[in-house]
């Protein structure tokens, strides 16, 4: 399967049908999800909820540094940007082969709407998997989507669940509802 073009990714993210995303990533029921707990490896370069810009991956990438990349989307964040940066990190991944996670961060909730909605979150985290190639996980924002939309997610492409300390959830449980399997980081 070819790489989508940006055209192609911000289409899905205008559909807002979740399925047909997934759908047209190929994602497939039984698969698995690595599982950490705790921030990133200090190792790497990580945006944590705020993008960071595509220059200072890459340049993390040129000193032997891997990285992680957040992707606004939700209220406030136009799809055609969404898709934009989406491409962008994934050009970047074949590029380098550095960038080892993405992870879709969804706006805060405003007055005018939630910061986003579950078919949006869904989307996302298809579009991503669509469009990363193979090694780059897909990381759904545990905090702001919660336990039950990152298991969901995980039918949806979603190969990584980051648990923080102190939260009590049981990855395998939560993966075996979902027909996937935990791998551990």
């Amino acid at each position: 399967m070819s790489a989508p073009s940006r055209d192609e990714i911000e289409a899905l993210l205008r559909a807002g049908d979740p399925l047909a995303a997934a759908r047209a990533a190929g994602v497939t029921p039984g698969a698995g999800v690595t599982v950490t707990r705790g921030e990133a490896s200090g190792d790497r370069l990580a945006d944590g909820d705020d993008e960071g810009a595509i220059d200072d991956h890459r340049a993390a990438h040129a000193e032997g540094r891997p990285s992680e990349a957040a992707v606004a989307y939700g209220a406030g964040h136009d799809p055609a940007a969404v898709a934009a940066r989406i491409a962008a990190l994934a050009a970047l991944a074949r590029e380098t082969g550095m960038l080892r996670a993405v992870c879709p961060v969804p706006a805060e909730s405003g007055p005018e709407r939630p910061g986003s909605w579950g078919v949006e979150d869904l989307t996302i985290i298809a579009a991503c998997r669509l469009a990363m190639p193979a090694g780059v996980e897909v990381r759904p924002h545990w905090v702001r989507l919660g336990a039950a939309a990152c298991q969901i997610a995980v039918a949806f492409g979603a190969t990584e669940w980051r648990i923080p300390e102190g939260d009590a959830a049981d990855p395998e449980r939560l993966a075996a509802g979902v027909g996937a399997a935990v791998r551990r980081a």
